[in-house]
């Protein structure tokens, strides 16, 4: 039978390896027909190439050609990480009764997305709910690949100058990982809590939107 899983499996265990920024999988039919690797130039390409040929042998029980490894590497990460930035295109709330509806949409290159979230209207709730519509939009980007869910935001004073910390989970097979990101806030509150979400997020989705 068929794993539907195996793509994602491999690229999860792939982007492990010392070096590795992210790994995108190609399917022919039920067989995995190349593997495109994105790495920093911090180890040699041949080195990566190996490491991937025992991890699918030793995990995936597959003899796998180097030739069918495409790796390109980037020694600019602020580039890099510029290319794939997500940028905020509109936040937007109503407020019902006492409930309080948040719209985050967000976009990258030429994809837009958004996402949607309402609590109860109180301010802790206020905060959360940016950063759950936020992180709903950045699912629609990268799918079941990891689960993100918002923790907490605190907004804190340091050096005379407010800041939110936005604390996410990222949840991916059996692993937790906490992340923190921050943004000072530069007039409106609410763009201070969705870049600190993504701020949280960044260097996972890195490895995810290849």
């Amino acid at each position: 039978m068929e794993n539907v899983n195996l793509p994602r499996e491999v690229e999860n265990i792939l982007n492990s390896i010392p070096g590795v920024l992210s790994t995108k999988v190609i399917i022919s039919g039920d067989a995995i027909e190349e593997l495109h690797v994105m790495a920093t130039t911090s180890r040699n390409a041949k080195q990566i190439s190996r490491d991937i040929q025992s991890i699918m042998s030793a995990k995936f029980d597959m003899d796998f050609d180097h030739k069918k490894i495409s790796i390109a590497q980037i020694d600019d990460m602020d580039k890099l990480m510029a290319e794939r930035r997500i940028q905020i295109e509109e936040i937007s709330h109503t407020i019902n009764g006492n409930l309080i509806k948040v719209n985050v949409a967000l976009k990258k290159n030429d994809i837009m997305v958004s996402g949607t979230d309402e609590a109860f209207n109180t301010t802790n709730n206020a905060h959360r709910v940016l950063a759950s519509a936020t992180l709903k939009a950045i699912h629609q980007l990268i799918g079941d690949a990891c689960v993100f869910t918002p923790e907490d935001v605190e907004i804190i004073t340091i050096g005379k100058k407010e800041v939110v910390v936005a604390a996410v989970s990222a949840i991916n097979g059996y692993s937790e990982e906490m992340l923190i990101g921050t943004a000072i806030v530069r007039g409106e509150l609410k763009a201070a809590i969705v870049k600190a979400t993504l701020d949280a997020v960044n260097r996972k989705l890195l490895k995810l939107i290849m």
